[in-house]
């Protein structure tokens, strides 16, 4: 479990996600779509549910370019 940072200086931010494998601000929202995974076959483990941002990676990529670049505008802004 990852305790989200805040949104305030993601424009100043090198790198983005927790461990910091990006420095492409749309490839971080991308990054965040998980569809839910099977249950492992060796350890059991319960399967997982898809993740919580999905309906809001669904929404973003029905914008237009142009409204996608405003958000990430706004975003390099804060």
């Amino acid at each position: 479990m990852f305790r989200t940072t805040p949104l305030w200086g993601v424009g100043q931010r090198i790198f983005f996600l927790h461990d910091g494998r990006t420095s492409n601000l749309l490839d971080a929202i991308e990054a965040h779509f998980s569809p839910a995974a099977s249950a492992n076959s060796i350890t059991k483990m319960p399967t997982l549910g898809p993740s919580e941002a999905n309906g809001s990676i669904q929404a973003f990529r029905r914008l237009s370019a142009n409204d996608k670049q405003a958000i990430l505008d706004f975003l390099r802004s804060l």
